[in-house]
């Protein structure tokens, strides 16, 4: 028989985010010119429906541990649906669903598999699958190529983006690799310098990861895919073996495949040329046009914006997928894009507290690589936005319109809650 926990705290603080998902719908639909009406709210309520619901299902499983990532990830989609009004209200049911949806895979991921650890038993299993959806777009008549980059498979209207999936997949790869080899891994015999250098054979990891990535950059046009996919490896590299020594190697692959990259391939050269001049006379009203109007709305919205359905976010191309969080910025300000980003920040921080908890190595490791996730993905999406970097084509976590990253996603916050409740059944912790 299965414990009911009380998970209180997280019960608490949903209350909240209903209030935030609520207040922002009726504060975007009462800017429109047509006014509020009463049935805008049936889709903010039935997201609220969904997150109380998942905090049932959480309690009644018997399911210990955080209670924070529940409210967090609600609040980031709130957040999110809120901004699919404003920015592109037709898509907005539609996205509705996909939370549906992404409820679904988060209950299942919470009950399957029943041993979490087992994963690591199978983990050329997840590489070679990882590897094979990663390389999907680029086979005939099912690969599909949007906005210049072949990142997606469609049958008929329906369109995936395996990328998504294959972030999961990789890191539980990385995580059992790493839990088996790292002590080999770390045996630094020679120096070069005051760098430890490993025998040859131990590099072969690095050098096929930064391969795929370059795979990747090159045939599919996905930068994003590519900084993320060899960051994530390389930032679990090190915290199993805290080399220095291979961050440096992997860093230094990246740049040496870029600067080639740069000079051979016209749609990587497109996109540092863009990031590096977009206000240039040929640049600003063509390929730049949508990077320009992304930082005019972040320099429009000053310290507190021009408030929720009252900026100008249609300049942008793309907004609701490339730019939400320039139009959000725009709308709320300074301080109103610190406090998003501050979720992110509190997401990230109770995911590596998790991991620092974990009871076993692989755990450790996985916990610590799905936090990467986030972490990486949100600095690359933001850092693009606001020229920091070149602009990539990935989205940010939980926020912005997209079916196949929203699922994926609470996959791994139910991920994360597993390796949190199993820490907390070992150490007899509620």
């Amino acid at each position: 028989m299965i414990a009911v926990t009380r998970r209180r705290p997280e019960l608490g603080l949903l209350f909240w985010v209903a209030a935030l998902g609520i207040t922002g719908s009726v504060a975007v639909a009462a800017a429109e010119v047509a006014g509020f009406r009463p049935q805008q709210l049936v889709v903010p309520a039935t997201f609220v429906v969904i997150a109380f619901a998942l905090h049932v299902f959480l309690a009644a499983r018997g399911v210990r541990g955080d209670q924070l990532l529940l409210p967090i990830a609600a609040a980031l989609t709130a957040l999110g649906l809120v901004l699919v009004q404003r920015l592109a209200s037709n898509l907005l049911v539609q996205q509705l669903s996909w939370t549906l949806i992404a409820a679904g895979a988060f209950a299942a991921t919470i009950l399957i598999p029943k041993d979490l650890t087992a994963l690591s038993r199978f983990k050329w299993t997840w590489a070679l699958l990882g590897v094979l959806l990663l390389i999907s777009p680029l086979l005939p008549v099912i690969g599909r190529e949007v906005n210049g980059a072949r990142i997606w498979l469609g049958v008929g209207t329906v369109t995936f983006e395996p990328w998504e999936a294959v972030k999961i997949l990789l890191v539980i790869f990385f995580a059992a690799y790493l839990e088996e080899f790292r002590e080999v891994l770390a045996q630094t015999q020679r120096r070069f310098g005051p760098i430890p250098v490993p025998p040859v054979p131990y590099l072969v990891p690095i050098v096929a990861m930064w391969a795929i990535a370059m795979v990747v950059m090159v045939f599919e046009r996905d930068l994003g895919a590519t900084l993320l996919f060899l960051g994530i490896f390389l930032a679990m590299l090190y915290l199993a073996t805290g080399e220095v020594f291979y961050t440096l190697i992997g860093l230094l692959l990246l740049l040496v495949g870029g600067f080639v990259a740069y000079h051979v391939f016209g749609h990587v050269a497109a996109r540092v040329d863009i990031w590096l001049h977009p206000f240039a006379d040929d640049v600003r009203f063509d390929t730049g046009y949508q990077l320009v109007q992304g930082l005019f709305a972040l320099a429009n919205g000053g310290l507190f914006g021009a408030g929720l359905g009252n900026g100008m976010p249609d300049r942008i191309p793309v907004v609701w997928s490339d730019f939400v969080f320039d139009a959000f910025a725009e709308e709320v300000g300074f301080a109103g894009a610190i406090a998003l980003l501050s979720l992110y920040l509190l997401f990230v921080y109770r995911g590596m507290l998790i991991a620092l908890r974990a009871p076993t190595p692989f755990l450790q490791l996985l916990a610590a690589g799905l936090s990467f996730i986030v972490a990486l993905q949100t600095l690359v999406i933001v850092g693009g936005n606001s020229r920091l970097i070149p602009l990539t084509g990935i989205t940010l976590p939980f926020v912005a319109y997209g079916g196949s990253s929203l699922v994926t996603n609470w996959m791994l916050v139910a991920l994360l809650i597993r390796v949190s409740d199993m820490t907390a059944r070992v150490r007899g912790t509620p």
